[in-house]
C-alpha cells in the first residue's frame, strides 16, 4: 500500500517539482540574457545611428544630369587616378548606358599601360573608388620581359578593361511626360 501511494501521489509530485524547477531556471536564464540584450541596446542603437550617418553622407551615384556627362566625370576620375598611381590612359571609349531599376549603368572601355605597380596600383584605386566603380572584363598584356631575369615588377603591361559606375535616374516631372 505504501508503494502504490508514493507511486500514484509521491512520484508524480517529485515530477511536477522538477519540471517547475527545470522551468524556473529556464526563465531566469531567458532573464538573463534578455536584460543583457537591453543593456546593450542603447550601444547598438548609437552604433546604428552613427552607420545611417555615414551612409547617408556616402556618395553612391556618379554626378552628372545626362549619361553623357556622368561618363565625362566617369572619365575625369578615370585620368585623375591613373595618373595619380603612374599609369598611362593609351584609349577610352565610352560604353552605351543600361537602365538598371532607378539606375543608369554608365560605363568607359580603357586601355591603359605601365609598369606592373601602377596598374596593380589603379585596379585597387578603381576598387575602392568611391562613388563605387564596377571593373569588368580584363584583360593584361606584358608588353616587354624585364632584361636578364630582372623583378617581374618592373615589367611594362597593356591593360584593357571596362569600368561603370551608376548615375540616379530621378523621375520625370509633369512637364516631361
Amino acid at each position: 500500500m505504501l508503494a502504490a501511494g508514493y507511486l500514484l501521489i509521491v512520484a508524480p509530485l517529485l515530477e511536477m517539482y522538477s519540471d517547475g524547477e527545470r522551468s524556473l531556471a529556464d526563465k531566469r536564464l531567458l532573464a538573463q540574457r534578455l536584460e543583457a540584450s537591453a543593456a546593450a541596446l542603447p550601444e547598438l542603437q548609437a552604433q546604428l545611428s552613427e552607420l545611417k550617418a555615414r551612409a547617408s553622407t556616402r556618395d553612391i551615384t556618379l554626378d552628372g544630369n545626362s549619361d553623357a556627362i556622368a561618363a565625362a566625370n566617369l572619365q575625369s576620375r578615370l585620368e585623375k587616378l591613373a595618373g595619380s598611381t603612374g599609369a598611362s590612359i593609351g584609349s577610352s571609349e565610352a560604353i552605351p548606358a543600361e537602365s538598371r531599376g532607378a539606375f543608369r549603368r554608365i560605363g568607359l572601355r580603357l586601355a591603359v599601360n605601365g609598369p606592373y605597380a601602377a596598374i596593380a596600383n589603379l585596379l585597387g584605386a578603381v576598387d575602392s573608388a568611391a562613388p563605387p566603380l564596377v571593373l569588368s572584363n580584363l584583360q593584361i598584356h606584358s608588353m616587354v620581359r624585364p632584361m636578364g631575369g630582372g623583378d617581374p615588377a618592373n615589367a611594362r603591361l597593356d591593360a584593357a578593361f571596362e569600368v561603370y559606375g551608376f548615375r540616379g535616374v530621378e523621375a520625370p516631372s509633369p512637364t516631361q511626360q
